[in-house]
């Protein structure tokens, strides 16, 4: 029902949850689309067809592999990371909900993944962006929401949003009362 609701997700574990390790990258790239034609047509899969495509987004996303049939699970994070993205954004999605998706990856890779989310952005994809890694949130988000047990303490448009604030709503206070600590204080 998501993914034919236009919906993407960037798993925070991409090796148990985002892919199947033991799989290719083709059989990766190919598992939201492996119904439909020229892919699948329902009962089978042109294995072929489902090559190509691969090796289509092998190059478009600059994945580093000696080629499509090689096993996920031989893949460095980062390049583990742009399968998923790949598959994931050539659905065309109108929302993609990422999890910590450059969690424990190198400088290069990091770049790489958010660019590839802002470009998300700039397409008209709403990018619901999971993260502890504060400069992540600020230099890729339009607005920044705390959630502290459960509960939204407050959404900041990214512009009006400091660590100061961050921090306490990270503790539980409501954006709300730190406006108000703020007014009275001044």
């Amino acid at each position: 029902v998501a993914i034919k609701a236009g919906v993407a997700h960037v798993p925070e574990d991409r090796t148990r949850v985002g892919t199947a390790p033991n799989l290719s990258i083709t059989e990766n790239t190919i598992m939201k689309n492996y119904r439909e034609a020229p892919i699948g047509n329902g009962v089978t899969i042109n294995r072929g067809n489902a090559r190509v495509y691969a090796r289509k987004l092998k190059d478009s996303y600059a994945i580093l592999a000696p080629g499509v049939r090689t096993l996920a699970r031989k893949l460095s994070g980062g390049n583990l990371q742009k399968v998923i993205l790949a598959r994931e954004i050539s659905t065309d999605p109108k929302l993609m909900v990422a999890v910590q998706p450059t969690r424990g990856l190198d400088v290069g890779a990091i770049e790489a993944i958010q660019r590839l989310l802002l470009d998300q952005r700039e397409a008209g994809t709403a990018v619901l962006l999971i993260s502890e890694e504060l400069e992540e949130l600020f230099s890729l988000s339009d607005r920044i929401a705390v959630i502290f047990h459960g509960q939204i303490m407050g959404i900041l448009p990214v512009e009006n949003a400091d660590i100061d604030t961050i921090g306490q709503m990270m503790m539980g206070a409501r954006l709300e009362e730190i406006v108000q600590e703020q007014e009275v204080g001044s």
